[in-house]
């Protein structure tokens, strides 16, 4: 059956560290043991990519195709509030691109943003035997909750369609649960409260969890799982029900000045019910750097697909 390998990253500030100089290095040093190679990269934070005619963009899939050996295919996407779009990086020999929106599109529905269509090469030996699935890159803004919740409402629908969906993305909020990481918000100042919490009627401060509980359902701590939500369920929440005694990581690495209280996972792999019978068990994982200073402010999050493959057509 035929694996697609699957990496996310929030590649800070597009590798551009100070005013005219860029190390995309360091998004190689960010996928340094990783093996094998990943045929389906989604990445955030492609800060001034589009510049000179997307050449930050094609330098990663480059440099990306040479640290792995493989002719990776670089999409770059459209966020009209910033100039860092998400950007997908793709490997064409193991996926065929179908469909994916062009930011001048007049006609492009916002829930249509950043949303490509993949068919798996190998699950067919004709274009309409192949298995075709849909991957969302995302960046949620790290302001408000409220604005985060209009963002999650857009890709709702996505969770209960037939075709297998993938979502992943810097969502900028954890979701509700003991089971991930948590924060203690009474060391955090107040902005950092606003940003990422709620302040309950007593004064003080939990964490803003409706954006994707939205997607995935709130925890019910009763039954141990999550009750409601649009179908999405979270790689990390099947991670953890796999095996409760491996703790999940934060998605952020250590930021004293940034994260206090402590990391909270808001890398998020999302998949519908289409899609989840594609997930390989077993194999979301958090990565944490062995570099000082790491690559990124955030951590790199993996996991694996499989679909199957159609059987070879009889000739008549």
């Amino acid at each position: 059956m035929p694996l697609v390998n699957i990496a996310l990253l929030n590649f800070e500030a597009g590798g551009l560290r100070r005013p005219g100089h860029r190390d995309l290095q360091l998004l190689i040093d960010a996928f340094h043991l990783i093996e094998p190679a990943p045929a389906l990269l989604l990445l955030n934070e492609a800060k001034y990519w589009r510049e000179d005619g997307s050449r930050p963009l094609h330098q990663a899939a480059e440099l990306l195709a040479d640290r792995f050996d493989t002719p990776y295919v670089g999409l770059l996407g459209h966020d009209p509030d910033s100039p860092m779009p998400p950007a997908i990086i793709y490997d064409p020999t193991v996926l065929i691109l179908r469909r994916w929106p062009e930011a001048g599109d007049p006609h492009l529905f916002a829930d249509k943003r950043n949303v490509a269509v993949f068919a798996v090469r190998d699950s067919g030996d004709f274009d309409i035997d192949r298995v075709e699935f849909a991957a969302a890159v995302t960046h949620w803004t790290p302001h408000c909750g409220i604005r985060r919740r209009q963002q999650a409402a857009l890709l709702d629908r996505y969770g209960t369609t037939r075709q297998p969906v993938i979502i992943g993305g810097d969502l900028n909020s954890t979701a509700s649960g003991p089971h991930l990481p948590q924060r203690d918000w009474a060391v955090a100042d107040y902005r950092t409260c606003a940003q990422k919490g709620r302040q309950l009627p007593d004064g003080t401060w939990t964490a803003d969890t409706d954006a994707v509980d939205h997607l995935i359902g709130r925890w019910n701590p009763d039954h141990q799982q999550r009750i409601g939500g649009c179908g999405f369920h979270a790689l990390a929440d099947l991670a953890w029900h796999a095996n409760p005694g491996v703790p999940l990581l934060p998605t952020v690495n250590d930021d004293e000045n940034i994260d206090v209280g402590g990391g909270l996972l808001i890398d998020w792999l999302l998949v519908n019910n289409a899609m989840l019978p594609h997930i390989v068990t077993g194999s979301y994982r958090v990565h944490t750097p062995l570099d000082d200073p790491p690559p990124s402010d955030h951590r790199l999050v993996t996991a694996v697909m499989t679909f199957p493959k159609a059987p070879p057509r009889m000739d008549i």
